[in-house]
């Protein structure tokens, strides 16, 4: 069966999209822009048909499926129109900034029966993958399969961020948090599930000015945050997310009673278990794990193909997942509110000194 798709979006993470579309054959797309100039540019390099505008990609009653790549802050409207005419859909993350609106498409994605995703690709790393598999149970109690009791978990990442001048922007809902942050709280919901208690330990503007393509910007939104939670299940969970990191970083380190967990997405970081006795099929001593490279985009793309092809139901990157992350940023949003802290992504910080430390 062949599938045609349109593609919203053609920044940097559209090309991503087309080539694990690609990857798995059988498929056509059309791709398109608010600036069409950039759609013709893709579509001189690979082999994707640029429309005009968004609009002719819904009014297209061959499209089947959209992909999403525009910024967040649209996100909600072009998921909307795409339920409204019976579109599947993959979106980039995060899926909106807002709990209530996220709330409202989980709700109605699930009432169409389409195939809804959000592009949390983190979770297709073989390293997470293991740590998936090493840390099965601890959603239910912190007791994992491999490390035991779950004591603590640290998410680290970090990069420049000077892509797109929108991702320093609050109106298009830019910053750390929605770039960066949402990655890793996705993964420690993956594998320890819901956030019960978050606290805000540092939400700061760190550079004044970006740099990006030839021009001078001016953020006005978050670029360093540190935060702490802690599941239902009872683990600690730190999390540190910015865009002011020289070169890109990232990595998730895990300890429970029976050892520890350490893995990157990147290739050049060490990934590895150290368990002190043999558990659920794990050996004991230090174990590295050396993946080779692997196109994430490819696997991604693939399962929504699948899902959308063979009818089959999501159970990876789902709206609900998306809405799990949304009410751990909005426990964030709370504990701010509560000690009277105006944070960056908030309404209301015109006037204050753009880097806050939190106590």
């Amino acid at each position: 069966m062949r599938v045609k798709f349109g593609l919203l979006g053609c920044g940097r993470q559209a090309p991503k999209h087309i080539s694990g579309l690609l990857a798995r054959g059988n498929v056509e797309i059309a791709v398109a822009d608010i600036h069409p100039e950039r759609a013709e540019r893709l579509a001189a390099t690979l082999p994707v048909t640029a429309l005009a505008s968004p609009e002719d990609i819904f009014a297209d009653p061959d499209i089947a499926a959209v992909s999403i790549c525009t910024p967040p802050a649209t996100h909600g409207e072009l998921i909307s129109r795409a339920i409204a005419t019976g579109r599947h859909f993959i979106c980039e993350k995060p899926l909106t900034a807002s709990l209530a609106e996220a709330r409202s498409l989980e709700a109605a994605t699930r009432a169409s029966g389409l195939v809804g995703m959000v592009g949390y690709i983190y979770r297709f790393a073989p390293a997470f993958e293991l740590a998936a598999t090493a840390l099965a149970g601890a959603a239910d109690m912190g007791e994992a399969a491999a490390l035991g009791h779950i004591t603590s978990a640290f998410f680290r990442i970090g990069g420049q961020g000077s892509h797109d001048a929108w991702q320093h922007r609050r109106e298009t809902a830019g910053g750390a948090i929605n770039e960066m942050l949402v990655h890793m709280i996705d993964l420690a919901l993956w594998y320890f599930g819901p956030i019960a208690e978050a606290r805000l330990l540092a939400a700061d503007m760190r550079e004044q000015h970006r740099h990006i393509n030839g021009e001078i910007v001016e953020p006005d939104v978050e670029d360093w945050i540190l935060t702490r939670m802690k599941t239902a299940s009872g683990v600690d969970v730190v999390v540190q997310a910015d865009l002011t990191t020289p070169t890109f970083m990232q990595f998730a380190e895990i300890h429970g009673h029976n050892g520890s967990f350490m893995g990157s997405i990147q290739p050049d970081m060490p990934t590895f278990l150290h368990l002190l006795e043999e558990q659920a099929g794990f050996p004991p001593g230090r174990t590295p794990y050396d993946f080779g490279p692997r196109n994430l985009f490819e696997a991604q793309m693939g399962l929504f193909l699948d899902c959308v092809v063979e009818g089959r139901k999501l159970d990876k990157c789902t709206l609900a997942d998306s809405v799990r992350l949304m009410e751990a940023i909005e426990l964030l949003r709370d504990d701010a509110a509560r000690r009277g802290i105006p944070a960056p992504w908030t309404a209301g910080t015109e006037g204050r000194e753009p880097a806050l430390e939190i106590p």
